[in-house]
């Protein structure tokens, strides 16, 4: 279960990619129905950790924060 062990919300963990580019190679078949762009995905995307799509607002324990890029 993704909210489990709250921590933080999906969208700000490393593990979150919601890339229309990576999206769309997670899931075969997705271009078919349109494309990753579409506003039907709203913020959501996929767990690297999980290998499942998530939404953007869910959190799990496995949660780790985004290091800010080095300037």
């Amino acid at each position: 279960m993704m909210t489990a062990g709250r921590r933080g919300p999906c969208r700000a963990c490393m593990f979150f990619r919601d890339d229309p580019a990576s999206l769309e190679r997670s899931l075969p078949g997705l271009a078919a129905l349109s494309s990753a762009h579409g506003a039907s995905r709203s913020d959501d995307g996929t767990c690297a950790r999980h290998d499942r799509y998530v939404a953007a607002s869910a959190s799990c324990a496995s949660f780790a924060p985004l290091v800010p890029a080095a300037r």
